[in-house]
């Protein structure tokens, strides 16, 4: 899940080229090409929820820039969340930013020294030792995306504010941490094909509060995207499936305390279908 919507800020920013001129087959890597201007509303369906966003997309010259504002409301098993979003695109750079709040209704503190796997996260939610817990959040980003033949770079560093309480679990990036600023630098480096979509390796830098100071993590993993075509290409209309995994490298393998509890394994699992409609 992610705020906002569901999944990471690679989500967001591939899913917003998703509407392009209408073809007889519409090439299946066509959601990395430059957003059209108009309003459009997305329809998400994703792992454990759903999310409505409404966007309006203008240009500011042809081609070349692109102001995008967006309001989504998404809803899950474990969180509610709605936000604003800005976002200016000028050539291959994006500067953008985002508030909203959210409301966890499945949460789980930790105190210092508490069994932080997924296993004693699966035990806890068994026993319904969870409470709720809302807030604010806020935060600015600035994304390069470059188009190298059959490749795609994508590269977003972003600076969050977060009103959480102190080393809870986030549902947003499946790991544990306090309240206040993170960084985060997140690299996608995609092989693009018109017959198959898109699939390349992902690479996340994350320097959060938590244990009452400041901590370090790197998570990597996979990301596989297509346009499958359900939606007829009318209008601008199109679609979008996205399926990412990923893990934070770390004890033998992989680090017990990372990943989604509800799978059982240390791994973000995240299956998304799309459908962007335009508003005429």
């Amino acid at each position: 899940m992610r705020g906002g919507w569901a999944g990471s800020l690679v989500v967001c920013a591939l899913l917003g080229g998703a509407a392009r001129p209408a073809h007889a087959t519409p090439p299946r890597d066509g959601f990395l090409a430059p957003a059209r201007p108009g309003n459009y509303a997305h329809l998400d369906a994703f792992t454990v929820g759903t999310q409505l966003g409404l966007e309006n997309r203008a240009d500011l010259e042809p081609g070349m820039s692109q102001l995008s504002t967006r309001a989504a409301g998404l809803i899950s098993l474990p969180y509610a969340d709605g936000s604003m979003n800005l976002d200016a695109r000028v050539a291959v750079l994006t500067v953008g930013a985002s508030a909203g709040y959210r409301w966890v209704y499945r949460n789980l503190d930790f105190d210092a020294g508490q069994p932080r796997s997924y296993e004693a996260r699966s035990e806890r939610e068994s026993a319904g030792e969870m409470d709720t817990m809302g807030f604010g959040y806020a935060e600015g980003r600035v994304r390069l995306a470059l188009p190298l033949d059959s490749f795609f770079l994508l590269s977003t560093l972003t600076r969050r504010f977060e009103d959480r309480r102190a080393d809870t679990f986030d549902w947003y990036h499946a790991d544990i941490h306090g309240g206040g600023w993170l960084t985060k630098e997140e690299t996608v480096l995609l092989y693009r094909h018109r017959s198959f979509g898109a699939v390349g390796p992902l690479v996340r830098y994350m320097n959060v509060p938590k244990d009452g100071g400041r901590h370090d993590e790197l998570h990597a993993g996979l990301v596989f995207m297509t346009r499958p075509g359900l939606v007829r290409p009318k209008h601008h209309d199109s679609d979008l499936v996205l399926a990412q995994v990923v893990g934070q490298p770390g004890g033998s393998f992989l680090n017990p305390e990372y990943g989604l509890q509800g799978w059982h394994v240390p791994l973000y699992v995240m299956l998304v279908y799309r459908a962007t409609l335009a508003l005429e």
